[in-house]
């Protein structure tokens, strides 16, 4: 199976991680990592792949779904939820079973995704919204994720930092890092920020991370 790339995308890995870095040398690290996706960015950076997915957490894995039942749980329109389905089917979320969809629940990719938003909703996501969404609805929010994905236990990084390794605009650091605190991947400490050494949402997004470079690398799925 090969990567699931685009255009203006590949997924980044150990092979494109250095093409990346050069390309956050001569422009935005932003631009860079949205050239060069993580897993992680590559699922939730498109709207309909990650809304799907967020649907799929709280589905019925034993039931069949037409596209029009998958448009109506997600709240997508059916031409939205036909390109997300292509994305989960190559990454064996979902498996197509005559004419319809179930869900993988042995996929490795399901699995983290689950695990992670409840990890989320332990930690702090609102009733109204799976922790999945939470977590990944916003840029911001979603590139200092894929900024840690490499980071060790305890590290220290200013707001500064953390602007210059995604490219998010100083402001929006500033609005936004304060939820990773709240959801204990960061922990404040004066005008810094260390990386919390047992946070159980940086290690699932590292999971569901590999999970996702796995599953394109794999040859098949059930």
């Amino acid at each position: 199976m090969s990567l699931p790339t685009t255009d203006d995308a590949e997924l980044r890995t150990s092979d494109t991680e250095e093409q990346m870095w050069d390309l956050v040398e001569d422009g935005s690290p932003a631009e860079a990592r949205r050239a060069y996706p993580s897993g992680w960015l590559w699922l939730t950076g498109d709207e309909s792949i990650r809304t799907l997915l967020a649907a799929l957490l709280s589905a019925d894995t034993d039931a069949r779904y037409g596209i029009d039942d998958l448009a109506s749980r997600s709240e997508l329109d059916e031409s939205a939820v036909e390109d997300a389905i292509d994305a989960l089917l190559s990454l064996g979320v979902l498996v197509a079973d005559e004419g319809a969809y179930r869900i993988n629940e042995h996929s490795v990719v399901y699995r983290m995704a689950a695990d992670l938003s409840e990890a989320v909703e332990t930690t702090g996501a609102p009733d109204d919204e799976s922790g999945f969404e939470y977590l990944a609805r916003l840029e911001s929010v979603r590139l200092m994720l894929d900024a840690l994905l490499e980071s060790e236990p305890e590290q220290v990084l200013t707001q500064e930092e953390v602007h210059q390794l995604t490219g998010v605009s100083r402001k929006r650091v500033w609005l936004h890092v304060e939820k990773l605190v709240d959801l204990s991947v960061l922990e404040e400490s004066g005008d810094e920020y260390v990386v919390a050494p047992f946070g159980p949402v940086l290690r699932l997004v590292q999971s569901l991370d590999a999970a996702v470079v796995g599953a394109t690398l794999a040859p098949s799925h059930p």
